[in-house]
């Protein structure tokens, strides 16, 4: 599963199902998935709220994986952390690429009810001009 704020596809074998519905009403069972994918796309300001939504569709042990740019990473320490508060183990990270930062997290548990508390956010992407 490729997440983003409003697409959403499900591989399925060989192909590729797209849904195009708002983040948090994703049309997936509970713990129906092994994989979920972020690339570029935590571009909310609820982020824990789209990591919730994560956790809610892996199966316990399945994977999440993170491709971020890396300058709107201020504190990796505290990312880690708020994602370990949200059911996520870090299994590795590569943070020494000068553009993007990756990271690979197993899920643990369930995300906590309330998530709003954890403070989970990132710079805004700054686009240079040309």
């Amino acid at each position: 599963i490729f997440l983003a704020p409003v697409f959403w596809c499900a591989l399925e074998l060989s192909h590729c199902v797209y849904y195009l519905v708002p983040f948090l009403q994703v049309p997936l069972k509970d713990s129906s998935v092994d994989i979920v994918v972020f690339c570029l796309s935590l571009m909310g300001t609820n982020l824990a709220d789209f990591l919730k939504e994560a956790n809610r569709v892996l199966k316990r042990g399945g994977f999440l994986k993170i491709a971020e740019v890396s300058s709107r990473f201020e504190n990796v320490r505290s990312f880690i952390t708020a994602l370990a508060s949200l059911g996520f183990k870090l299994v590795s990270k590569d943070t020494e690429n000068s553009h993007f930062y990756s990271f690979d997290f197993v899920k643990t548990g369930p995300a906590p009810e309330n998530v709003k508390k954890f403070g989970l956010q990132l710079k805004p992407c700054v686009y240079k001009k040309r």
